[in-house]
């Protein structure tokens, strides 16, 4: 385990603003006590610029748990055992009112490990999971569900350790609630590298990959129709058509091709028969003549 994740985990159940509570003045460490509108107690170690709470349990009145926030070291009496600090990974259960539980969540030494919130029919919503290698990237998976238990949305991603990191990596993918995957859209260094996309009989629909040189972000897109057959094959550069645009007839034929230039301005068209033949070519002056 790597000690140095410090993971917030925003469990709200009540959604007191800052201003509504009542809370002493910030003592050694920047402890705070305080008091919430709906009952809840709340215990938290304010940063030093006093914007946010480093560590924060919320409790309910018959003591049970509403709220739970870690650090990566232990900084108050009572968030030793729920945050993993003594070396034990615990399942917690927070509650989004007395008797109603929200989700569960686990610590060790104040990394989220898994995290499970429910609807109020205790059907599960969303889910976390922590996945510690020795060896490699650690990784976390978070996951969204449909209302009847399905997978809608699952995102892998590495979390190395801060140094180290470099902006999102990993692959986020989307999922219609038969299972079939309709997205697929792949992260590295923080930026968008590929994207897929499906029919619900799984036929590919659409893919686009993503290439920066310099500067200048370049974006290449070839979609599909629902029988397989190559629908069009588009090329950006820093979000705007640039250089030849390739459309294609239902069966693949090519139909039109266009040219466009600096700040996506189009140029020319070349229009084509069923046979794939030339037909005419139209040029587009500056005034947006046609010849």
């Amino acid at each position: 385990m790597k000690p140095w994740a410090a993971l917030v985990c925003a469990a709200l159940a009540g959604g007191a603003t800052a201003d509504e509570l009542r809370c002493t003045a910030p003592g050694p460490g920047g402890l705070q006590q305080c008091r919430a509108p709906d009952g809840s107690a709340l215990e938290r170690v304010m940063t030093a610029d006093g914007r946010r709470a480093s560590v924060l349990l919320r409790r309910w009145p018959d003591g049970s748990l509403a709220e739970l926030r870690c650090a990566p070291a232990s900084l108050l009496p009572a968030d030793r055992q729920p945050c993993g600090h003594d070396g034990q990974a615990r399942e917690t259960t927070l509650y989004r009112e007395p008797g109603k539980a929200l989700g569960t969540v686990s610590y060790l030494r104040g990394v989220l490990m898994r995290q499970t919130i429910v609807n109020p029919q205790g059907a599960l919503v969303r889910s976390e999971e922590f996945v510690d290698h020795a060896d490699a990237p650690d990784r976390r998976i978070k996951r969204v569900y449909y209302p009847s238990g399905q997978l809608r949305h699952e995102i892998d991603l590495l979390e190395p350790a801060p140094q180290n990191y470099r902006g999102r990596e990993g692959t986020g993918r989307e999922y219609a609630e038969s299972g079939q995957i309709t997205q697929e859209v792949e992260w590295a260094e923080g930026r968008e590298r590929r994207i897929r996309q499906w029919y619900l009989d799984g036929r590919l629909k659409l893919e686009q990959t993503v290439r920066r040189l310099g500067r200048d972000e370049w974006r290449e897109t070839s979609s599909f129709y629902e029988d397989g057959s190559p629908a069009a094959v588009n090329r950006e550069r820093n979000g705007r058509l640039f250089g030849w645009q390739r459309y294609h007839a239902r069966g693949g034929a090519l139909q039109r091709e266009d040219e466009h230039g600096e700040r996506g301005v189009l140029l020319q068209r070349k229009f084509y028969d069923a046979r794939g033949r030339l037909l005419r070519t139209e040029r587009v002056n500056e005034d947006d003549a046609r010849t």
